[in-house]
């Protein structure tokens, strides 16, 4: 019965509903339409690709259970009834949204190697939800419960039909660059403080600003930056230096934190990767209300285990510090940051109207 969720089966039913012009079931788009309102990016939007995931399952197997969708956790239950969410978003969902334009909520090769699935052993297995998410995560089981009761595969069909219509409204277009980039280092600051004051993202702004700068200091195959809360990152921070562009070995490791960083944060921090075997490590922060720390004291603390530890208060000494160690000068370097700073914004998928305005704010007639 495995055989029935390999892509040779599944990707026939894709591209079917993909290249269906017709309208869509209206009931299923209505409510493929509500759960795309009410997911918050980064906290609930895996409910997005798992819906699809689970459609596309019943779609190939009317019996099976949606919430076995981890095989090896099923127990002595009816093993024929069980699919591999992962195994069929990953073969299947992740390469055809790309090749026909409709968002699974959350892009990357593995969307739902993401909370709370990724903790899960079943559907209904009482996991814990972050509050932010229960309410859509509440809603997407009760979308679970009636796709499990249709009676065929065609009726599962036609609820991904209506699931990719819908999910094509919600592919991000990015527009062209500016006309122009950033002049200076200081310009570069500004533009950072003003972009960074307007929103976070959670996090990733602050995040993908980070390694855009550290791209013009070092060569950005040997720069990493991992997705937000990302349950599957080997490496601790959250931008990791590598030794080499082979990426054989982890060199430095950075935490960004854009809320406020205590004294016990940055003892966790670098314990964790003094437990990975790293030994130089550092902390970006760039909180508004971040309070002053004893660095003297933290820096004793670290050289006593053997960490070599930086701490940046502010994007000023970090962004000085990596420009200065690039290859070119630092008018140069502050073109290539706000440059790479842009390609990693939308490597971490922000909207389309912030990075409207990272062009704006980093364009030539605004810095020059």
């Amino acid at each position: 019965m495995a055989n029935l969720y390999r892509r040779a089966r599944a990707e026939p039913i894709v591209r079917r509903c993909a290249e269906d012009n017709s309208a869509p079931d209206p009931a299923w788009a209505q409510k493929v339409e509500h759960l795309s309102e009410i997911v918050e990016y980064r906290v609930s939007a895996t409910c997005i690709a798992m819906l699809g995931t689970a459609m596309l399952a019943k779609a190939l197997n009317h019996r099976v259970n949606l919430f076995w969708f981890k095989p090896k956790h099923i127990g002595d239950r009816d093993p024929s009834r069980a699919y591999s969410a992962r195994t069929l978003c990953v073969s299947t969902l992740v390469p055809l949204s790309a090749e026909y334009g409709f968002s699974l909520g959350v892009s990357g090769r593995e969307p739902l190697n993401n909370q709370p699935f990724f903790r899960m052993s079943r559907m209904d297995d009482g996991t814990p939800v972050n509050p932010k998410a229960q309410g859509a995560f509440d809603y997407f089981i009760s979308l679970v419960n009636e796709l499990q009761a249709l009676p065929d595969e065609a009726s599962a069909e036609r609820a991904l039909h209506a699931f990719i219509v819908v999910r094509r409204r919600y592919v991000t277009e990015y527009t062209d660059g500016g006309d122009g980039t950033i002049a200076s280092p200081a310009a570069l600051l500004e533009a950072i403080t003003v972009f960074m004051s307007e929103g976070s993202a959670g996090g990733s702004h602050a995040q993908a600003i980070a390694a855009g700068v550290m791209d013009a200091g070092l060569e950005p195959d040997r720069v990493e930056s991992g997705r937000i809360n990302d349950p599957s990152r080997h490496y601790p921070g959250d931008v990791c230096i590598w030794t080499s562009p082979e990426k054989e070995t982890v060199a430095r490791a950075i935490e960004v934190r854009d809320k406020p960083v205590s004294e016990s944060d940055i003892h966790i921090f670098a314990r964790r990767c003094q437990s990975e075997g790293l030994q130089d490590c550092g902390v970006l922060m760039v909180s508004l209300r971040q309070s002053p720390l004893d660095d003297a004291a933290l820096h004793r603390w670290a050289d006593g285990i053997g960490i070599n530890l930086r701490l940046w208060h502010g994007w000023g000494p970090f962004v000085r510090e990596a420009l200065f160690w690039s290859e070119v000068g630092a008018n140069e370097a502050a073109a290539l940051a706000a440059t790479s700073a842009r390609a990693r914004l939308i490597e971490a998928e922000v909207s389309a109207d912030a990075l409207d305005r990272w062009d704006t704010l980093t364009s030539s007639d605004v810095t020059n």
